[in-house]
């Protein structure tokens, strides 16, 4: 976690340095009475800011929590493939029993740290495969099979789609131009507070340092919100892992 430091103390020691740099000069050259004009302005370019700030956190946030939501969406429909397939004769039913709990563990051991890297288990894809082809290899004549055949069908169909959307989920959402913008945003920010002529060194120092922590941690926020599969806050497997918990001995 060394470069979270170094994100923190490198952007508030030049900050720090910019504000010294500032200060000097406005000593020699600038009036007081341009801290009410600054100050209007600052407060303009702030709220901007804020506002900018806080609709890619709620936006970033609310993706974080659409994966979760997804995952389980897919450990579901894993799970009545599952019973499905239970509710077939062993004869017929046992082999698409032993690849759902196949795709559970491979996407829990492998294709979980595949996602932190944007990747995916070719494994877990060709599961998928294989669970459609079992159930297109199930009788049609029986009645029962039938239905359970129309309903795994239509389930395994959505369990893909699920599995879709979590690998597109792996990505960055956050467009490089956004970022763009919220650095030369943060830099304007912070360089108005530069302006200010405080009568005491020590309280220009803690307002530009203040500032200038809450917005790299805002920034690293966004950052680790980013990439869901990664860090502190990535989303976890733990749908898969229910889904096989207690699940009785294979047939």
């Amino acid at each position: 976690m060394w470069w979270a430091w170094v994100a923190l103390f490198v952007p508030a020691i030049t900050m720090a340095a910019g504000a010294i740099v500032m200060r000097r000069w406005l000593r020699y050259g600038a009036p007081a009475e341009h801290n009410n004009v600054a100050g209007t302005l600052f407060q303009t370019i702030g709220a901007l800011y804020a506002v900018l700030l806080a609709f890619i956190v709620v936006n970033e946030w609310t993706s974080l929590e659409e994966a979760k939501a997804n995952i389980f969406t897919e450990a579901n429909e894993l799970g009545a493939l599952y019973w499905d397939a239970r509710a077939l004769p062993p004869e017929l039913g046992r082999a698409l029993e032993a690849t759902t709990q196949r795709y559970a563990r491979v996407v829990i051991d492998t294709e979980w740290q595949e996602l932190g890297r944007g990747g995916y288990s070719t494994e877990a894809t060709e599961l998928v495969y294989r669970m459609r082809d079992e159930i297109n290899a199930l009788p049609s004549d029986n009645p029962r099979v039938r239905s359970v055949f129309e309903h795994s069908l239509a389930t395994v169909n959505e369990l893909e789609a699920a599995r879709r959307e979590r690998l597109s989920q792996t990505g960055h959402n956050v467009p490089t131009v956004m970022w763009i913008v919220l650095a030369v945003g943060a830099l304007v920010t912070v360089g108005f507070t530069f302006v200010f002529d405080l009568p005491r060194f020590w309280m220009h120092l803690l307002l530009v340092g203040s500032l200038t922590s809450l917005i790299v941690l805002s920034l690293s926020l966004i950052l680790i919100l980013d990439q869901p599969f990664v860090g502190a806050v990535a989303v976890s497997p733990d749908a898969f892992e229910i889904f096989l918990r207690g699940l009785p001995a294979q047939r």
